[in-house]
């Protein structure tokens, strides 16, 4: 018999209604912590993350030389067995395994960078015997270029790549413990049918009944959140469009097509492409600067040789007129 207790993650692009998830599950019982930011102009109901796991993933990103919104296409070979990113993940361990300790209450939480950084937290799960249960959010990118350009000035093509490795990183990561994928323009249209698709995907052991559904979907779903409900005019990437369309798809009718695992595999044949190129062009660099740093040498010392000559001339000419002199 499996005994692994729930831990419910909500993953998914930043301002794609990862906190409106996490404000519904709040209102249906799962406990998200103490640790909240206070909302702001950016998430008037609030972020619901907590401040403890960002502030950590910010140090593990910083570990891998990147921030949550200039991450590289890939991160190193086991990247998360690095000894200082270990340590941080003691303190995940810790912080976490504090949560769940609590009886008749089942813990999660909410961070835009987990989807990327999952396979430090597959490790955590196994230690601390958890059950994960992904949420999936997904967005309009259209909405989110839009809302990333206006809180901190994203270009559009920065946007739409940070978009799709969020979410290839969270549907190849997740796997088989991914329990819906939920799309945030959803909320609005079909509101308590898309909050009954959450609730039954998670099979939670807590009495949540219809009416605390409908509760939590008055509290939680306002038109006042929907900044940006149409696709913005803009070009964008062709994978990035098809990626979202299968996406919502999968929203709409709970199913991930046969197509977005295709194209998953590509994305990743196209990694290991380029992987490849950049050694090739971290080698070609690492031959460049020392090609440059070995003229660097010989200019420099070029210079000291310079100098020695004309100290030396100096000392001769000196003594010539000094004896001239006598």
């Amino acid at each position: 018999m499996d005994d692994k207790q729930p831990i419910v993650i909500i993953l998914g692009m930043h301002r794609s209604g990862t906190s409106l998830i996490a404000n519904f599950i709040h209102a249906i019982g799962i406990e998200m912590g103490q640790d909240l930011p206070q909302a702001d102009e950016w998430n008037a109901a609030g972020y619901w993350e907590s401040q403890t796991i960002r502030n950590i993933h910010d140090k593990i990103l910083a570990e891998l030389n990147c921030d949550w919104h200039n991450p590289p296409l890939y991160f190193p070979a086991d990247w998360w067995r690095k000894s200082s990113i270990q340590e941080l993940k003691s303190a995940l361990v810790e912080f976490v395994g504090s949560k769940c300790k609590e009886k008749n209450q089942i813990y999660g939480f909410k961070d835009p960078r987990t989807a990327i950084l999952l396979p430090v937290w597959r490790e955590i799960f196994d230690e601390l015997h958890l059950e994960p249960l992904y949420i999936l959010s997904v967005r309009h990118p259209g909405s989110v270029v839009a809302s990333l350009a206006r809180r901190d000035r994203l270009s559009l093509a920065h946007s739409q790549a940070l978009w799709l490795k969020t979410n290839l990183d969270a549907l190849s990561y997740a796997g088989n413990n991914l329990r819906v994928v939920v799309d945030y323009d959803l909320w609005f249209e079909s509101g308590l049918d898309q909050a009954r698709t959450v609730t039954r995907s998670l099979n939670l052991p807590l009495p949540i009944s219809e009416e605390l559904i409908a509760n939590a979907v008055h509290q939680t779903v306002h038109s006042g959140l929907r900044h940006y409900s149409s696709p913005q005019d803009e070009t964008f990437f062709p994978v990035v469009t098809r990626f979202y369309a299968l996406l919502r798809q999968a929203a709409m009718n709970g199913k991930i097509s046969g197509e977005t695992w295709t194209l998953m595999e590509s994305f990743e044949k196209t990694k290991d492409l380029l992987r490849i190129w950049d050694e090739l062009v971290a080698e070609r660099d690492a031959i460049i600067n020392a090609q440059r740093k070995r003229l660097k040498n010989q200019k420099r010392l070029f210079t000291y040789i310079m100098i020695a000559v004309f100290v030396i001339f100096s000392l001769v000419l000196a003594f010539v007129l000094s004896g001239i002199h006598n």
